[in-house]
């Protein structure tokens, strides 16, 4: 079972990395300055996002896949395959909209066979984690 456990950032220009084979996002450590309280305020919110994704909230998932996929303002490492993840859990939540669909092929679509692979890998293990049962709907991708 993977763990799902945040990583703290290494220094100011470092972050830790999403290994292959977990879901990890990391988050940045943001820089002094007038943008500062901004993007801690996108870090604490991804955090508290993150948990509540994992539990099954809807909007925390779309905002978990949102940050991965733009950076969120710089607080969090951009990572098309963890969000593409997100997005095919979302896929299979029972609660996918129009546009959640249509956010899942403008993530995923573009990458490559390989990258496609693992996001489907790594969203088979949160959908099995999260609902405790296999993906049923299809990617899309």
């Amino acid at each position: 079972m993977l763990k799902f456990l945040l990583t703290l950032s290494l220094g100011v220009f470092c972050v830790a990395p999403l290994q292959a084979g977990e879901l990890t996002p990391a988050t940045k450590s943001c820089l002094s300055g007038e943008k500062q309280g901004h993007c801690e305020r996108w870090v604490k919110d991804f955090k508290t996002a993150t948990e509540l994704a994992h539990k099954g909230d809807h909007g925390a998932q779309v905002t978990v896949a949102f940050c991965l996929s733009t950076g969120c303002h710089g607080a969090v490492t951009i990572d098309k395959v963890a969000s593409c993840s997100w997005h095919l859990v979302i896929a299979n939540s029972g609660a996918a909209t129009v546009l959640d669909g249509s956010n899942l092929r403008n993530t995923c679509r573009p990458m490559t066979p390989a990258e496609k692979d693992r996001a489907r890998a790594l969203s088979r293990d949160l959908v099995q984690e999260i609902y405790k049962r296999p993906m049923v709907t299809t990617d899309q991708m």
